[in-house]
């Protein structure tokens, strides 16, 4: 795992390499082992080695062709490397090192973009050739690796972090005010948009051809990669349980390759069980194992891990967890770099910290439920839907109008509101776009997020419309929730500590696989994950890892209980703060009023108003 940078300068112009090698130092918390420079005239690449494959120096980056005509930089885990090594040796290519990251420049020169096809990994990388002056980039198909690129004035720049981009002269940090408001609903940015207007994603499944000799910054984007629903009602059951046992087997298997020590995230869910039952079947020593748990039993799993843990054997490491909540705020503000009011990301950020004391590689079980349709409200919202089909355009109406009138957080409000609800705005606002958050902002974003949001995530959610409800939902979080939110938090948290983390879950073919299961075999009434329930009983006693889903909570309220109150009356005294040219500071005082001691959601609204107000103390100054 590591960090990637690049500039792409003017025709006839020499890229800055002190420059490029500052924006190579802010990446240095993605690979503190080593960092490398290559400049070719107008092309500048950089890299930030974290040694996970082939620990020697040979395998630094840059890494090259044969006759160095060729260059990559490269963030990730190409896991079918061994094959494809062997292939393209085979064609007469030459290797210099035992390195997954050699494989991108003879497959680039043997297949050009179609090399993408053949990779199986996560990744974002840069290959640079100076015959035919083109720069190429590309990012994996789901979106486990980061790539944020800038078009500047008569140039082009990319890194895996926003933090690198910033450090260029002319960028300018102008906020995108859709992006504004789709963090304070959904708490994130979505799709290509980043908080700022001169950055942007390359979405997962993209490619990009830039022409270097131009010099206009005007990048060729296509999708090499789209999931197809193909739902096939003919298997039973134990057929896909047949079929997922293979595949997840494979995907696993592929994921334990590595030269330094390697472990895995264990909460005694049904995902994490799975990945460590088939770590322990695929390897000849005990695997490692790590869980957080909170002193406040109504959240603590670690004592379920526990159990796990024995009965398959690995040696385990449990850190329970007593941290104020905004202890570590302005940490999580630097590791973000934009807002990001996921509240997962504080326990993400100690449960990485704790494990990258012991090993530098982990497995995690993120994407099961995007998959699986493991989440409560994938039930809930079938339930919803179902009501308001037999509930009148007038009782819809009328249930709208009381969820407005209801104090925010009050019980039920929610269940109210979505009740006037049908089809995307139904989905909409379980994902937590609702008219209480947007009236925090002021009239300038809310229009610009009317204008400009949802839209990508919209058309995501129709594609599918025909197939059902749980498709619909289904295929819209896994391109938008996955790696808007999901992803982001597993990359900037782990990377924060120099720990890479492998998802075998988000590995396509898995995905691929999924998206052909009827919704039936995966949801039953409120029970998610139904064919990988029965697939863990192979591995494991029920009673083990049957029980109501909690998801990767914390004690939020609890912890926040005593520190909202002080922190939010000094946000909202601070007339000057920036953050009041997005939100409405009288909204949020009047909200304040209003508000006693929080419940998760409220205590959620918060948590996302003061991260916004830091950020703004941090990035854009007082």
């Amino acid at each position: 795992m590591c960090g990637i940078a690049g500039l792409v300068q003017p025709d006839g112009s020499t890229v800055d390499r002190e420059l490029l090698q500052r924006m190579i130092d802010s990446l240095r918390h993605r690979g503190p082992d080593a960092d490398g420079l290559f400049v070719h005239e107008n092309v500048g690449l950089g890299h930030s080695r974290l040694k996970i494959i082939d620990t020697s120096d040979a395998a630094n980056q840059p890494l090259f062709n044969e006759d160095e005509s060729v260059a990559v930089v490269f963030n990730g885990e190409i896991y079918n490397f061994g094959d494809l090594a062997g292939e393209l040796t085979g064609r007469g290519h030459r290797f210099r090192t035992r390195s997954d990251t050699e494989v991108l420049v003879h497959a680039w020169e043997e297949y050009g973009p179609g090399c993408l096809n053949r990779l199986r990994g996560m990744f974002a990388f840069a290959i640079y050739d100076s015959r035919k002056r083109q720069l190429f980039l590309a990012r994996d198909r789901l979106g486990m690796k980061p790539l944020y690129y800038a078009r500047l004035p008569g140039g082009f720049a990319f890194a895996s972090e926003i933090k690198a981009l910033l450090l260029l002269p002319d960028l300018g940090r102008d906020l995108d005010l859709a992006a504004v408001a789709e963090y304070a609903t959904y708490g994130n940015s979505l799709g290509e948009r980043s908080i700022y207007s001169r950055i942007r994603r390359l979405l997962p499944g993209r490619r990009m051809l830039l022409d270097v000799r131009s010099g206009d910054g005007q990048p060729e984007i296509k999708q090499y990669w789209r999931l197809e629903f193909e739902v096939d009602n003919r298997a039973t059951v134990r057929d896909w349980i047949e079929q997922l046992d293979e595949k997840f087997s494979q995907a696993v298997r592929l994921r334990l390759v590595s030269d330094v020590p390697l472990g895995a995230f264990l909460s005694g869910g049904v995902d994490s069980s799975l990945i460590v039952a088939y770590m322990a079947r695929h390897s000849s020593k005990k695997v490692q194992t790590y869980t957080i748990g909170f002193p406040e039993e109504a959240h603590d799993e670690s004592g379920y891990a526990q159990q796990v843990a024995a009965y398959l054997g690995t040696e385990h490491h449990t850190e329970i967890l007593t941290p104020r909540a905004l202890k570590i705020l302005p940490e999580l503000v630097e590791t973000y770099d934009e807002p990001f009011g996921d509240l997962s990301a504080v326990p993400t950020h100690y449960l990485c910290k704790m494990t990258r004391r012991h090993v530098t590689v982990a497995l995690s079980g993120d994407g099961g439920d995007e998959s699986f349709l493991g989440y409560n409200r994938y039930p809930g919202a079938r339930a919803l839907d179902a009501l308001g089909r037999v509930i009148t355009p007038l009782g819809r109406k009328l249930s709208g109008w009381m969820a407005r009138r209801l104090p925010d957080g009050f019980p039920g409000q929610r269940s109210l509101g979505r009740l006037a609800l049908r089809e995307f705005d139904l989905y909409d606002h379980v994902m937590g776009c609702s008219p209480e958050r947007l009236s925090l902002l002021t009239a300038g974003v809310q229009r610009a997020f009317l204008a400009d949001g949802q839209k990508k995530m919209a058309g995501d959610y129709n594609r599918f419309r025909h197939l059902g409800l749980l498709e619909s939902y289904q295929y819209t979080d896994l391109t938008n929730y996955l790696p808007d939110d999901i992803l982001v938090k597993v990359d900037r948290a782990s990377m924060r500590h120099s720990l890479e983390v492998r998802c075998p879950l988000v590995d396509h073919e898995v995905v691929e696989l999924s998206a052909r299961i009827p919704a039936g075999h995966k949801l039953a009434y409120w029970n998610g994950k139904r064919v990988l329930r029965r697939l863990l009983r192979r591995h494991l006693p029920q009673k083990l890892f049957e029980r109501p889903k909690r998801g990767f909570g914390v004690p939020f309220s609890a912890w926040f209980r005593d520190e909202w109150k002080p922190s939010a009356t000094e946000m909202i005294a601070d007339a000057r703060s920036p953050m009041w040219d997005y939100f409405d500071r009288r909204a949020v005082a009047d909200r304040f009023r209003q508000q006693s001691l929080p419940r998760l959601q409220v205590a959620e609204n918060w948590w996302r108003l003061l991260f916004f107000y830091h950020w703004c103390r941090a990035k854009l100054g007082r």
